[in-house]
């Protein structure tokens, strides 16, 4: 065994510490586009805790929130099978599947786009969850409180959103069921704050400055422009292209839904790869999704779910600013 893949497993103790017990059979769906030292660390660090490692490996999924193959769904609903992981090279969480996971009552761990870079001494892997945890309740709070949410940057964001009657959630490696009495999960690594907003209220300008799904770290600015909710213009170079051909290709009008989702990251220890899965994470950022929204508890049942990051995000909930110049307003 090398020294490297001792250190992942040791790392990944955590994730399946907060997510799962001794006796626990987990299923870990993966893909061929991704690094196979993460599945073999997670089922060294599965082994030694008691539980029962399962693997599954797919053809890697052409776009986010596409489905994997029947079989894996399949024995993603098995009841017997305590905890899925997808450690996908695309995004799982609003695939129609997970619909179905979170329906039956199943508990997933999102691991997609994870690498072992990822998980390297002093990386976001190696965060203070609880800390997370209790600056998230914080912001979420907010959230849940509030009424509207504006989202400003000097980057030439301005949007504004209704969040009226839609919960706040800290979403920091914890397990947690979006929605009440059903499935649900946790990410890792992990760490952000987020609210769903209604849809058909956005109204404004969001300009994407950091990473973005499907063409990574952004050599650009991808320019939304959201009209009673939906994307209307998407402006920039090469990369706002590529999100432009995905929607296209994808002919579901719901797809251009948002906001999907106003999130704020909150792991310090993030320092930007080019991947989603941990730049959206990044301490002071904010995300902002595209889509679908049913698994965080909206109505816009769309086929495709695509997210952005903003840098240096000016947040604000009812006039009360919560994040500017990287900072969050609320860490005490």
């Amino acid at each position: 065994m090398t020294q490297q893949l001792i250190e992942i497993a040791k790392v990944l103790h955590t994730p399946l510490r907060l997510n799962g017990k001794p006796g626990d059979k987990v299923l870990i769906m993966t893909d061929t586009q991704m690094d196979p030292l993460l599945w073999q660390g997670l089922t060294i660090a599965a082994n030694s805790l008691g539980m029962h490692p399962m693997v599954t490996i797919m053809p890697a999924r052409e776009r986010h929130a596409a489905d994997p193959d029947a079989a894996i769904i399949a024995a993603s609903l098995d009841p017997s099978v305590d905890l899925v992981i997808y450690l996908t090279s695309t995004a799982m969480a609003h695939a129609p599947f997970n619909e179905a996971m979170v329906e039956a009552g199943k508990k997933f761990l999102l691991m997609e786009e994870l690498t072992p870079a990822m998980l390297a001494p002093n990386g976001p892997a190696w965060a203070d969850y609880g800390a997370i945890n209790q600056l998230g309740l914080k912001i979420a709070k907010v959230f849940t409180e509030g009424d509207s949410c504006t989202v400003k940057c000097p980057n030439g964001t301005n949007l504004t959103v209704s969040i009226k009657g839609r919960p706040g959630r800290s979403i920091a490696g914890i397990p947690l069921a979006l929605h009440p009495g059903k499935g649900g999960g946790a990410a890792f690594p992990d760490g952000e704050a987020h609210v769903c907003p209604v849809e058909e209220t956005g109204e404004g300008i969001v300009v994407f400055d950091l990473t973005a799904h499907s063409v990574g770290a952004l050599k650009e600015p991808i320019i939304l422009t959201v009209e009673k909710g939906y994307v209307r213009k998407i402006e920039g170079g090469y990369q706002a292209a590529i999100w432009r051909d995905i929607l296209k290709r994808v002919d579901d009008p719901l797809s251009y839904n948002c906001p999907a989702e106003v999130s704020i990251g909150l792991n310090p220890k993030v320092v930007p790869t080019g991947s989603m899965r941990t730049d959206k994470k990044m301490y002071g950022t904010s995300h902002i999704g595209v889509g679908d929204t049913v698994v965080l508890g909206g109505t816009c049942h769309a086929k495709l779910r695509l997210e952005g990051v903003i840098r240096h995000p000016e947040i604000s909930v009812d006039g009360q600013l919560l994040t500017q110049g990287g900072r969050i307003l609320l860490d005490d």
